[in-house]
């Protein structure tokens, strides 16, 4: 399917054509507005994306755990994160083109323990396909997978990167420390892209980012609802709607469907489950991009609801303050410290991991936890003794098991389904029956 009116890259006409078609599927369903916006917002970014590229006009790659807030100061500049083909391809395309990426990038000497998500987005690198960047403005979290990835990056395209210093820890320190590194890297974004920094312009991207938060809050309070009124594979798509559109009016467009389809449906008494949910669980770690028919599977099977997620999660942090620069980079180095999901819980003590889920637990009132480990998130598998001490401490049953995200072949997903299954019948449904 052509895209702009031009033929493209394979890889690229697939994620634009899956787009379309799960357009085309939730038009007929016009009250999912949540899924109705996301889709729309895919396709807009490879738009937009394209448009950049056929226009001439400067590009700036950046990773998941870099909010693009501060590339988009800068008039007529497109983003365009690292991770963003092999996301689309897993939610709307053929999650074949991925595996293929990942098994190019193995190949040219990508260690097989490096993240699934940072082996292709080497691979889309070896293969060409994404448009030379000006430069690349990188963070070093969440992971050293990344780290990993960006190293790669820079010396396959021997273009310009800048990296930010993440600290170990969130306090006011912390956040100053990022803020300077922020406005340090003004100059350089200047220079490559040849674009003028406007403080105007980032204080109307901040002030957009604000939107989209506060109906992201809203969201998480309203899924809380008993019973869940959303299809639970929203939550999972959250980080992506973060890592492309925040500071952007799509963003705000997407979050505020997100909101207004479960406020409606508690306001009519509905539950996404026909008939009425039986389970509740906080999905933690990473979810299965591989396979999101696999969360349609439990709500109409086990009739198990996942009413938030880390990913969907949004901490209740304060707004970017725009009254000055200087406030405008502390808001921003704060939500990326303390907000973005993953690069909130993937650094510092594990306290930060193990109490947010534990509050999500209470908040959400769930029959168990899911601990879905992502064989590539080390930072989070080493802390998995201390996890499960937590949530026993707690009572709460907590199911763990390791998978990839994004590669089927490490664990299919009907294992995947065959665990939550037993775990029910073995553990949740009898606790259930017996108080």
């Amino acid at each position: 399917m052509a895209i702009l009116g031009k033929e493209r890259q394979e890889d690229w006409e697939v994620v634009y054509e899956g787009a379309t078609g799960l357009i085309d599927l939730y038009e007929e369903d016009p009250e999912s507005k949540g899924m109705n916006g996301i889709a729309r917002g895919f396709r807009g970014f490879l738009e937009d994306l394209f448009q950049a590229i056929d226009e001439g006009r400067p590009i700036v790659w950046h990773n998941c755990g870099c909010s693009p807030e501060l590339i988009k100061g800068l008039e007529g500049v497109q983003t365009c994160p690292i991770e963003v083909l092999t996301v689309l391809q897993n939610l709307v395309g053929e999650v074949d083109y991925t595996v293929a990426l990942i098994d190019e990038a193995e190949a040219h000497g990508v260690a097989p323990e490096v993240c699934s998500i940072d082996k292709a987005a080497v691979g889309t690198v070896l293969n060409d396909l994404y448009p030379e960047p000006a430069c690349m403005l990188y963070h070093n979290t969440p992971c050293d997978s990344q780290i990993a990835a960006i190293k790669c990056l820079t010396a396959l395209t021997k273009r310009p990167m800048r990296l930010m210093d993440v600290p170990y820890l969130s306090g006011d320190r912390e956040v100053r420390y990022l803020a300077k590194q922020f406005r340090e890297a003004i100059p350089f974004l200047e220079e490559h892209t040849g674009r003028k920094f406007s403080w105007e312009r980032f204080r109307q991207v901040c002030e957009e980012s604000n939107r989209t938060a506060e109906y992201l809050r809203d969201w998480n309070e309203l899924r809380r609802h008993t019973p869940c009124p959303q299809v639970s594979k929203l939550v999972a798509l959250n980080t992506a709607l973060l890592v492309a559109f925040s500071g952007d009016p799509e963003g705000t467009t997407i979050a505020k469907a997100f909101r207004d389809e479960a406020k409606e449906r508690i306001e009519r008494g509905e539950s996404t489950i026909e008939g009425g949910e039986l389970y509740r669980a906080i999905w933690y770690q990473d979810p299965v991009w591989f396979d999101l028919q696999f969360y349609d599977w439990m709500e109409s099977e086990l009739k198990l609801v996942i009413p938030m997620d880390l990913f969907g999660y949004y901490a209740p942090e304060a707004v970017i303050d725009t009254s000055t620069p200087e406030s405008m980079l502390e808001g921003l180095a704060r939500k990326d410290l303390r907000v973005l999901p993953m690069s909130r819980q993937f650094k510092g003590p594990i306290d930060y991991f193990i109490d947010d889920y534990l509050r999500l637990c209470a908040d959400y009132q769930v029959d168990f936890g899911i601990f879905a480990g992502h064989v590539a998130c080390k930072h989070g598998l080493g802390g998995i003794g201390l996890f499960r001490e937590a949530s026993r401490e707690a009572g709460i049953p907590l199911l763990y098991f390791e998978f990839d995200m994004f590669d089927p072949r490490v664990t299919p997903v009907e294992t995947i389904q065959d665990d939550i299954t037993h775990f029910i019948e073995d553990v949740v449904r009898p606790r259930k029956e017996a108080a």
